[in-house]
């Protein structure tokens, strides 16, 4: 995300914005999402507390940032001629990275209960997040089409949200798996069902 706010008000600064990301963080780590409050990350941050409503409005809003932002650090250093195959396998690292953090297994179920209670705290992690996760695969995708890799039939977007679902449960059931272990697994299981017959 940028250092401005989605509407409200003037830019961030940047050094109050990565204190309270950082607190924020160190709190869900520490004490899980539900009792995680406004309060207590303005007081790690050394900040105000009316700057946390300013910038986020919620905690909700706040614990997307802090569990949505991270860079696509495997897709990102893919070579632009690798084949689907290894094109696909880092954005699936990059996503079994992301949910493997402390954070994010802290923070994502309640995030995901506030979510679910409120539509618009959905629509705009979509929005702000998701969608550009979504138009990556999608165009991933659409090349493996084009190229005969993939069936004219897979719908790279629904391919991103199985996996969001499937990552997350996998995660909580299966603590023994490494990362590479899950990697393994969702590539194999994905490529096996997109692959032309």
């Amino acid at each position: 995300m940028g250092e401005t706010g989605v509407g409200r008000g003037r830019p961030r600064d940047r050094e109050r914005h990565r204190a309270v990301l950082a607190a924020a963080t160190e709190l869900l780590i520490d004490d899980g999402y539900e009792a995680l409050t406004l309060a207590a990350v303005a007081r790690r941050a050394g900040v105000g507390r009316p700057l946390l409503y300013q910038w986020w409005g919620s905690k909700a809003a706040l614990v997307q940032e802090v569990l949505f932002r991270a860079e696509p650090l495997s897709a990102r250093a893919v070579p632009a001629d690798a084949t689907f195959a290894e094109t696909f396998t880092a954005m699936v690292r990059d996503m079994v990275a992301l949910h493997a953090l402390p954070q994010y297994r802290r923070g994502l179920p309640g995030l995901i209960g506030d979510m679910v209670a409120d539509p618009a705290l959905q629509e705009a992690a979509e929005r702000r997040f998701i969608e550009p996760v979504r138009a990556r695969y999608v165009e991933v995708f659409r090349r493996a089409i084009d190229s005969g890799e993939v069936r004219a039939d897979v719908d790279g977007g629904a391919v991103l949200d199985t996996l969001r679902g499937a990552v997350t449960m996998l995660i909580l059931t299966r603590p023994s798996w490494s990362e590479d272990d899950l990697v393994e697994y969702l590539v194999r299981l994905v490529l096996d069902g997109v692959r032309p017959t």
